[in-house]
């Protein structure tokens, strides 16, 4: 499972180049995946560079998300084998649904670590946003020498 910010970069540049992207990043190449990011972009309208920064600002709302929810997710938790304790089901039913709710739980535990701890993810994404608002003031300023 990726990271909701890992998609993001896969979805706009390929696997390949995030795999090119990681690689620079682990030897400090920043400047490398700029150009590469600005070479890509360089080229497209203010309209797709701002569909493009949209797209950017739901994953990472999307990000979040996932972050904030995981409390409640956990407090659920907690509740449920409280709950499941106090019914006194019989032991075949009590531990099925244990182990439905404790994978469940799992999952979700293990959507909020991809996501909270992806530091290459986060990276190329501020890169790519940097590159996104830089296109888009050069793309406004030459708009304005233009009109001048």
């Amino acid at each position: 499972m990726k990271s909701v910010l890992g998609k993001l970069i896969q979805q706009k540049f390929g696997y390949e180049q995030y795999a090119v992207y990681t690689e620079k990043l682990n030897k400090k190449e920043s400047m490398d995946i700029f150009f590469d990011i600005y070479d890509k972009l360089h080229d497209q309208s203010s309209e797709s560079l701002n569909d493009s920064l949209r797209d950017l600002l739901t994953s990472v709302q999307v990000s979040i998300q996932i972050s904030r929810n995981f409390f409640y997710f956990s407090l659920g938790y907690v509740v449920s084998i409280l709950m499941l304790l106090g019914l006194d089901l019989i032991q075949y039913v009590f531990f099925t649904a244990l182990g439905l709710i404790t994978l469940c739980y799992t999952y979700k535990l293990w959507e909020f670590i991809r996501n909270r701890y992806c530091d290459r993810d986060v990276r190329i994404v501020l890169i790519y946003k940097i590159v996104l608002f830089y296109l888009l003031e050069e793309n406004c300023l030459q708009n304005e020498s233009n009109e001048v």
